[in-house]
């Protein structure tokens, strides 16, 4: 930033326009990485795409057929520059690349340990007229003790889930199921960092032998195959496992992968429209960040633009309660770790007007019903009898009401492709 402009602009304006920079500037290093190791995306079927499409049909369509256009800043930086687009465009973009700092430092930990990793593993196939990529963040491979191969699938969260998402599931079952169907096919691409070809169309020993040095069987069978995602929080991790080839879960990813590419190429002919596609049912998470919830057809009903305020502050509300349970438990911590080192006997700490002090509790009284399910078969020895048992002593409480407030997003403007109106009055 050049000195004339610093003096132009207060310093309120010149932090807006370094945010925007900085929210243009990852989403265009995005586009660039993932062009260098994905390619492009629109012309082929990625396991990504296929674990999104069994959520949502409509938005994994629309992201590949209608992608949104590169804004530019303008040439002179103003604080208009700063918009609620641009802070939310920061914010997702925050979030996208937080996941790649993540996949970086498992590399680096991997590197340490000097195990021998294959990064961005590629497999290519052709399965019913429709083109396949998986793309592997880590591939693990051993000779010794056994031939060990480990797929390793880096996800990002907030919070980590007690369980993991469907669509991530259906993706890492595509991975280690392609990986053993396609083993002795050359079907395996390897890249470095800067997309730069190591190994091309190849197979999947021929590549360890001549990337890692390391000589597999031709059987994957003879191999120790697994696949686990690893899921991590910026104070957290937890690792979900292992997966195994499934022939029925690999028949589905495939066949999702082949509706996918027939509804996408019927769009672009303009033989069906958006609207028409199967969209997530019920109250899924994932909506209120779509890119494409301003016209979805799920939420079609009556219109009171009178209640925007209301909505808008109540989301700033949950918004800051979020923000404030957050800030609470980390001060919290803090303060148990320093009184901890302060007194070990757990006595009062006075400070000012203030005395604190930490305290043993009981821990929480729980029934572990697959425990007691087991107990039961044991004792009845009937499965149906103790089911019938467990039914009759459940209870369930009163229906409640949820209010589901979602932000619609303005819908991104496609580069370079037919008008969104073209495919949602297509017959």
């Amino acid at each position: 930033m050049t000195g004339k402009l610093m003096k132009s602009t207060s310093i309120h304006d010149q932090a807006s326009v370094l945010l925007a920079l900085l929210a243009s500037g990852l989403k265009r290093h995005g586009e660039l990485s993932s062009d260098k190791r994905l390619g492009d995306r629109s012309r082929y079927v990625g396991l990504s795409d296929v674990g999104r499409a069994m959520d949502c049909l409509r938005a994994t369509v629309a992201d590949k057929l209608l992608r949104p256009a590169q804004p530019s800043l303008p040439a002179s930086p103003c604080i208009d520059a700063f918009s609620d687009n641009t802070l939310t465009m920061l914010r997702r973009h925050l979030t996208l690349q937080r996941g790649h700092c993540f996949e970086e430092l498992v590399g680096h930990a991997l590197d340490a340990q000097a195990l021998l990793v294959l990064r961005q593993l590629e497999i290519e196939l052709l399965h019913q007229d429709t083109p396949i990529r998986a793309h592997l963040d880590f591939v693990l491979v051993s000779a010794t003790p056994v031939p060990t191969v480990r797929i390793l699938e880096c996800k990002s969260a907030r919070r980590l889930p007690d369980a993991l998402y469907t669509s991530h599931e259906t993706q890492v079952y595509g991975q280690v199921g392609l990986l053993h169907a396609a083993w002795n096919t050359k079907a395996f691409t390897l890249r470095d960092a800067t997309g730069q070809v190591l190994a091309s169309r190849v197979t999947f020993p021929e590549l360890c032998q001549t990337c890692l040095g390391v000589s597999l069987p031709r059987s994957p069978d003879a191999v120790d195959l697994q696949a686990w995602v690893l899921c991590l929080s910026m104070t957290d991790g937890k690792a979900f496992g292992p997966y195994m080839p499934h022939p029925a879960m690999l028949r589905l990813c495939l066949k999702t992968a082949s509706d996918l590419w027939e509804r996408l190429q019927a769009c672009r002919k303009g033989q069906i429209g958006l609207d028409a596609l199967p969209t997530a049912s019920g109250c899924h998470a994932l909506c209120g960040y779509c890119s494409w919830n301003a016209d979805c057809p799920k939420f079609q009903g009556e219109n009171q633009p009178d209640w925007e305020d209301d909505l808008q502050t109540l989301v700033a509300l949950r918004t800051q309660k979020q923000t404030l349970e957050m800030t609470i438990q980390e001060k919290e911590a803090a303060i148990r770790t320093a009184c901890r080192l302060a007194q070990p006997q757990d006595a009062w700490i006075q400070a000012g007007g203030y005395r604190c002090r930490i305290t043993r509790q009981s821990g929480r009284r729980s029934l572990d019903k697959d425990r007691l399910r087991q107990e039961l078969v044991a004792l009845t020895g009937s499965a149906t009898m103790t089911e019938a048992l467990l039914s009759r002593c459940e209870t369930r409480g009163q229906p409640s009401a949820r209010l589901q407030v979602q932000a619609i997003h303005a819908r991104p403007e496609a580069a370079g492709l037919p008008a969104a109106s073209s495919f949602a009055n297509a017959s």
